[in-house]
């Protein structure tokens, strides 16, 4: 039984549990069934308790209808119902459940059956080995006496004939663990292809997540660059309205280049980070990071003003020197 259709039932068994316990059934939330079967999305958990509503207030409106009496007999038929269900559900489940051990049993045993075929394939091709040996030894011998070749022949036709037959047993042996082998890989690979559906969907869920959050920290950066440019322009204009101060305001210069080019590292981080998605946690934290820069930048500009305002009215305020009366 797969994890979501056992979600659904148990979903249902929770909400009628609940129905027995005192709750109405629109009274019952997904938090409460969640809490008490501890498995499974909520998603999941909110669509069956839908139908789950649905189809209990079609009954109460049918009871609706009849007399009280045949109302509530009709409830705690229903009732009865749902716990008989349960009940077949929770003994057919450990059915399953046994079944499913046996299997992983057999799956066991089949290893160790293969392991143990492996083994013996093995220790086949050393005999196998070996005999070969042994009919080498045997046609030397042979060969180097004549006298006895008539026996020598026979014990090497009769080791021909071991060999022969332990290739054909080894063979049929190797034929055997490779079709367990086969059968077991189709196996694995079905159990691999459901595992890669479910892989992929939640690939794509995450895929789509991770485009939302990109979508959104490309606006960020573009608010970021946006007010960068503003305070460019503002600093342009205090420059421009610094200019005949510059002995005075030497400093307040170099403060602002020096902000311009904190501004011109941080763009050039903030379009590193945005080239890159695996980096995404690590360009949040940064991008905050310049935020709260810019803003300082503002303060710091708003400063950088009021003193240039400040200086502005020092000059003002400053009396022009007397001019000197041309003599006649």
């Amino acid at each position: 039984m797969s994890r979501v259709s056992d979600t659904r039932q148990r979903t249902r068994e929770a909400a009628a549990q609940l129905v027995v316990g005192g709750k109405r059934p629109h009274e019952i939330t997904v938090d409460q069934i969640y809490t008490a079967i501890q498995q499974g999305s909520r998603t999941t958990i909110n669509d069956e308790l839908k139908l789950w509503k649905d189809e209990r207030t079609k009954a109460d409106a049918l009871g609706a209808d009849l007399p009280a009496a045949v109302a509530d007999a009709m409830r705690t038929l229903w009732v009865s119902a749902v716990e008989q269900g349960e009940a077949v559900f929770a003994e057919q489940r450990g059915a399953l459940e046994t079944a499913l051990a046996e299997a992983e049993q057999q799956r066991n045993a089949a290893l160790q059956t293969r392991a143990d075929a492996m083994e013996m394939a093995t220790a086949l091709t050393e005999q196998c080995e070996t005999l070969r040996h042994e009919v080498a030894a045997q046609q030397a011998r042979v060969e180097t006496e004549m006298g006895a070749k008539n026996q020598a022949l026979q014990d090497g036709q009769a080791l021909q004939q071991r060999f022969i037959t332990l290739q054909t047993e080894t063979a049929e042996q190797i034929e055997r663990i490779r079709q367990a082998q086969t059968e077991q890989a189709e196996e694995f690979q079905a159990a691999i292809a459901s595992r890669d559906a479910a892989f992929q969907i939640e690939r794509d869920k995450a895929n789509e997540r991770l485009e939302i959050a990109q979508a959104r920290m490309l606006q960020e950066i573009d608010a970021a660059r946006e007010g960068q440019r503003r305070a460019e322009n503002q600093l342009t204009k205090a420059r421009e309205r610094l200019e005949q101060q510059q002995a005075s305001l030497a400093e307040l210069r170099l403060d602002a280049g020096r902000h311009r080019r904190e501004l011109a590292e941080r763009d050039i981080r903030l379009e590193a980070l945005a080239t890159t998605v695996a980096e995404r946690d690590r360009m949040v934290i940064e991008l905050a990071a310049v935020r709260g820069q810019l803003e300082g930048m503002g303060t710091a500009v708003q400063s950088l003003e009021a003193r240039a305002k400040a200086a502005e009215a020092r000059l003002t305020q400053t009396p022009a020197p007397p001019r000197k009366r041309r003599q006649h």
